[in-house]
Order: structure tokens, then sequence, then C-alpha cells
């Protein structure tokens, strides 16, 4: 990303006194989930997210106007109601229609049914995918399963491409949940039977990653995977795993707590407030743009902004010595997180980070007694995140395998590794050549 090094590098319209500092905090980006916020629909979401996919909404077609549709034809085609009657009960009535093909699932969609939570949500992802379209999934299906598409097809409309929104904040996470989404959209029937999986496991990681990087702003630099450790969900957590215990779950339950402050910041000093650009961009972008940037009184108007922020809201803390724009900008970002500790305002970030951790961690923690909780993975994450990593490739190196694991913020201790290499044993998808591990190939199970 190219800049104007006589741009400034952060909103234009950054106040200087505080009666001109909003006394609400807004999150609009880069994070899905608001204050107060009551747990989301998959199901909805799914739909939400394969519109923008498909570039196609169901609009006001429903589920009943098409099993109507789908009797008439088959009654043109057939003439028999008997069939049509088996036909309803084994796709109408069980339900079963939505596992025909993906696009079925776009009746999930529907305005009535979804909540805002559920539109951001599927928002988070399609800016993961950065405007990715499929045309169509192509899925093998049956005569009668084919003339259901078909009759669908017919009655959906066409839909807008939503503009994206945001620079990424995670470019490798990025990157990999697209390639792993495009692998998913060429086996539709896995797709349909994973998609939830697939959206959690990215969910979790993309929110642990987001934690974990936005301390790290101040080097200007792309955020690569920080290590996060799991254990298998049958494993023993002892003590004297170090990694587990200093970088699982209590790492991230101390970061989420930095989300809510750090982001709703963010906010305030996006450049495409008041300015020409359109896109938001993360912290150590704008961090980069201050270090590039030739333009006069940058650290003056971040000292002014920090010292009406203050202000603002009401805060008896002394700030930093600070010598540099990038110094004020901590700053910013310190009282951001210190408008918590006190006042009426107090234990808003720590309720905060409780309600990310149930909404978004809830699959991936496990309480292991005088251990504490430790993350965990279990058979059918392990296997769909195997098969994402394999991808295209008949198989994979297994250390060449942890490496894309640790890519996707997937990371494992030494005793973890030789516990998934008897799970692959077991499962029949390994190939050991000796028992070093450059000589074991780990194949898909699809």
């Amino acid at each position: 990303m190219t800049m104007d090094k006589f741009i400034t590098p952060f909103s234009p319209e950054l106040p200087t006194q505080s009666n001109n500092v909003a006394s609400i905090n807004s999150l609009n980006s880069y994070f899905p989930i608001r204050t107060n916020e009551k747990p989301f629909d998959w199901d909805a979401v799914i739909g939400l997210l394969l519109q923008g996919v498909l570039r196609k909404k169901i609009g006001k077609y429903t589920i009943d106007l098409f099993e109507a549709d789908c009797h008439e034809v088959f009654q043109e085609k057939l003439g028999e109601e008997e069939f049509w009657g088996v036909l309803r009960e084994m796709y109408f009535e069980k339900k079963d229609i939505f596992r025909t093909s993906p696009e079925m699932l776009l009746f999930k969609a529907h305005k009535d049914e979804c909540s805002s939570v559920d539109e951001r949500v599927a928002r988070m992802f399609a800016n993961l995918l950065m405007n990715l379209q499929v045309q169509s999934f192509n899925t093998k299906s049956n005569f009668i399963e084919r003339e259901f598409l078909s009759v669908l097809n017919q009655k959906l409309e066409d839909g807008k491409l939503e503009p994206q929104t945001e620079v990424p904040y995670l470019p490798e996470l990025t990157h990999a949940f697209r390639a792993d989404f495009k692998f998913l959209s060429k086996r539709p029937k896995y797709l349909q039977s994973e998609f939830e999986n697939f959206l959690s496991l990215y969910a979790f990681t993309y929110t642990a990653q987001l934690s974990l990087s936005l301390p790290d702003w101040r080097t200007g630099k792309e955020p690569v995977a920080k290590p996060l450790y799991f254990i298998m969900d049958h494993e023993r957590a002892s003590k004297e795993r170090t990694h587990i215990k200093n970088y699982g779950y209590q790492l991230i339950s101390e970061s989420f707590i930095r989300i809510f402050p750090m982001l709703t910041m963010l906010e305030m000093l996006q450049p495409c407030k008041g300015g020409e650009e359109t896109l938001k961009v993360p912290l150590w972008e704008i961090s980069r743009r201050i270090q590039d940037s030739n333009y006069e009184n940058l650290e003056d108007r971040l000292k002014k902004f920090a010292y009406a922020f203050r202000t603002k809201r009401g805060l008896n803390v002394e700030m930093k010595s600070a010598d540099s724009a990038l110094d004020w900008l901590g700053n910013a970002l310190y009282l951001a997180e210190a408008q918590f500790k006190s006042g009426g305002k107090r234990g808003l970030d720590e309720k905060y980070a409780s309600s990310i951790e149930k909404i978004m961690a809830a699959p991936f923690i496990q309480s292991r007694g005088r251990s504490g909780r430790v993350l965990v993975l279990n058979q059918d994450y392990i296997i769909l995140l195997t098969n994402l990593v394999v991808g295209e490739k008949d198989k994979l190196r297994f250390h060449e395998l942890i490496t894309a694991f640790e890519q996707r913020g997937i990371f494992v201790d030494k005793q973890t590794e030789q516990e998934l290499i008897k799970f692959y044993e077991r499962i029949g998808n390994v190939e050991r050549m000796s028992d070093s591990g450059d000589a074991v190939y780990v194949r898909k199970t699809i």
C-alpha cells in the first residue's frame, strides 16, 4: 500500500480539544462482537456469507414457496402424487433439502431470520475472503436434487458485491482462510458437512491472533501468527508442559481484554474519517505511515489528542514519557485501556472479553482440574485442519503440516506432535518412511 508522504497518516479530523472527543466508544471494524452481545446463529451467518460469495440473494422467496414450486415441477415430470409425498418427507419434512447443495443455505439468509450480529459476523468472513466469488458449487447430485437446484436457480435474484471495508489486519491468516475456502468450494458436499466447523475454527483463530497482534502495532509491519498452543482433547495437560501453560488459554484470556479498548481507539484514528480513503486500516499500518510520513506536526496533533481524550474521559493517570509521534500514539492507546480501570466504565473491557470467550472460543477451551483451562482441538477439527492444509496435494511432510497449522494460528508442542502422528496412524492417513519426522507424510481423508 503506497501513501503520499505529505498526507496525514491518521484522521485529519482527530480532535485536539476535549469537547470534540466522542463520549461513546464506537467499534465498527475488524471485529463483529459488541458489548452485551448475544450469540449469533451459524446458519444465518453461512447463508449471509454465501449471498456475497455467489452474488445471489433469496429475496422474499421462502422455503414454503420453494416446496410448492418443486411439487409443481415434479407433478409435471412424474405425475405421481404418491412419489411426491415420499420426496416431501425425505427432503422437506426432514430438512435434508439443505444438505443437497450449498446454494440451498441461502434460505437461511432471510432478513427476518438474521440479527445484526449475524450480519456483522458474516461481514467479518466476507472481508477475510476479499471479494472472492464462486459462480456455482457444481455439486454432484442425483436427478432429483439437480431438479431442486434448477428450481431454486430460477428464483434467485442477482446480489450486489458488498465493497471491501477494511485492509486485512492479519494478511497471513486472511490468505490462508481464502485459500481454504476455495479448496472447500471445489468439494461442496464436504463444505456443507464442515461449514460450521470451518467458520468456527477461523472465528477463534482470527479472534485470538488479532488480540495477540494488537500490541505489536509499533513495528509498522504485517503481523505473523503468534505462538498459541493447543493439545488434543484426550491429552493430559501437566504443569510441566510450559508452552501449554505460558502460551495457551491464560495468554488469550488476558489478551482478549485489550480488543475493545484498542479497536475503539483505532476507530477514532482511522484515516478514512474526513479523508479521501475509503478503507479502514490496521494500527500497524497507521504506525508505518507515521514512520514514513514527512507531514509536519504529527507529534503535536497526537499529543493534543491524547490530552483531550484524557480530559474527556476524566482520567487521573500520568502519561508516559514521549518524544515522538509514535510515543504519543502509544499514550493514546494506553489511555484507551486506562479508561476501563476506574469510574463508570470500570470492568467493561473484562466483561467484553468474557463475552468474546463465550461466543468465539467456547469449543476450544476445556477445564483440566489443577492444570486449569487449556486450549484443545477435537478430532473433527484436526481432520478438517489436516485436509485444508494438505489441500490439493496428495500428501504433505509432517513438519510442513505443522508449519501450515502455525500459519493458521494453531501451535502444538513436541508431545502433541507425537499424539498427532499416533492419531493419523490410527485413521490410516499417514506414511512413515522412518522414525524421523522428515520421513512422515500425511494424506487427506477426502
